[in-house]
């Protein structure tokens, strides 16, 4: 075994513990390696023990073995599923946290000890409602049971070879009962913004700029009203928008590259890091309005003074940052948007939120005749579910008003 320094992408000082051995199909020299913090003796002797552990799970495949999984419990079998999940899987980095946290919280209810043949269809199905008295959306529950057919698929097609005598299939995902403010929301007409409201949000910004001091504050809430009209001038997701960096700008043809988003985790630098997009169509270009580049232009002026006269402002290359030089937290756009609809009272028909501005963008080429195709390259949409919704009942508006013309004019 040997064991080489390298600098991952977040500057901290990692080791990759390498191993060679035999691989029995081919007879030709493999090797296997594994990542640790450290390099000590102690880490020494971990590392050649999942070394050891992969190898040896490398050559029972080859030798087409099954293991034996009588007295494997369901921590071993999940963690052994996650790590060739986040071996071998091209998943994005808050992917692959997701799942790490989903797994921890499977063990914090499942008994450690407990093993995997064990396991029963009603304990399965006992841990989601379990999660869903503690508040588990059912988008979340979703994903848990994602994670946990996964799982059983390992334990099915892996070493083990392992069929429950259950179909989890057939687990309940539990649903929350609809509030009637959550039947409000749902209308299509309240999935976006109108202009009387797009004015009343900024009137409220406006008042607060007016009755703060603090330069870090005004300076916040300055760049939270320029990213509210950049969203709903472009339409992209909020994660997109504040992993924008200047040389994704092509300020003489007016176009945008949307290459990446932030993952909301801390680092070395700051909060929050560039990640890849949310699907492979995410990714594209998109051309910009003369006002979005000057919104662009104009905050990226405002950095640069902040690099120069703020002592605690650490320019890490993003346009759309908050008063330290950071990605502007979505949480601080989310409060000001709730505010501002509590306010208006807007709040009582519509869910203000980052997302309702990406919503308030497709509404607005669709108003324009804009196609739906076009639309959904623009806004980064693979599933066409959601933009045809909102398309469809502005297109439907138009045509309802246009015959409404027509009655009047007695055509």
């Amino acid at each position: 075994m040997w064991s080489v320094e390298f600098t991952d992408k977040h500057g901290d000082i990692k080791y990759r513990f390498y191993e060679k051995f035999k691989d029995p199909l081919t007879d030709k020299d493999r090797r296997t390696s594994i990542v640790m913090n450290k390099d000590t003796k102690q880490s020494q002797k971990e590392a050649q023990a999942r070394l050891n552990e992969r190898i040896a799970a490398i050559l029972e495949r080859s030798n087409g073995s099954h293991q034996s999984i009588e007295d494997k419990t369901f921590y071993s079998i999940a963690m052994e599923w996650l790590e060739e999940y986040k071996t071998f899987e091209d998943a994005k980095i808050g992917t692959i946290k997701r799942k790490e946290s989903e797994v921890r919280q499977m063990f914090n209810y499942f008994d450690k000890d407990a093993l995997f043949v064990k396991i029963t269809f009603k304990y399965l199905q006992d841990f989601f409602y379990y999660k869903h008295r503690e508040g588990l959306a059912h988008s979340s529950l979703s994903s848990y049971s994602i994670t946990l057919r996964a799982i059983y698929k390992y334990a099915r097609t892996g070493n083990y070879r392992f069929e429950p005598d259950f179909k989890l299939s057939d687990l309940r995902i539990p649903k929350e009962k609809k509030t009637p403010d959550q039947l409000v929301y749902e209308r299509n007409e309240n999935k976006y913004l109108t202009d009387a409201e797009i004015k009343d949000i900024f009137d409220y910004i406006d008042y607060k700029i007016k009755v703060r001091a603090r330069p870090d504050v005004l300076r916040n809430l300055n760049m939270i009203k320029h990213i509210i009209e950049f969203q709903m001038l472009n339409g992209m997701r909020i994660s997109e928008l504040m992993a924008i960096e200047p040389h994704n700008i092509d300020f003489d043809n007016k176009r945008l590259k949307i290459d990446g988003s932030i993952f909301w985790a801390a680092t070395p630098e700051g909060f929050g890091y560039k990640d890849t997009t949310k699907t492979d169509s995410s990714t594209r270009d998109i051309v910009l309005t003369q006002r979005s580049i000057d919104i662009l232009k104009k905050v990226i002026l405002e950095n640069k003074k902040e690099t120069r006269w703020n002592d605690s402002y650490k320019d890490r290359g993003f346009v759309f940052t908050g008063s330290t030089g950071s990605p502007m937290p979505k949480d601080k756009v989310n409060t000001i948007l709730r505010e501002a609809a509590e306010w208006t009272g807007l709040n009582k028909r519509k869910k203000v939120t980052t997302h309702i501005l990406r919503h308030t963008h497709i509404s607005k080429l669709a108003a324009l005749n804009i196609g739906l195709k076009t639309i959904m390259h623009r806004v980064g949409h693979s599933d066409y579910k959601t933009t045809l919704s909102i398309y469809t009942h502005i297109t439907d508006e138009m045509h309802e008003d246009t015959m409404q013309k027509l009655e009047n004019a007695n055509l």
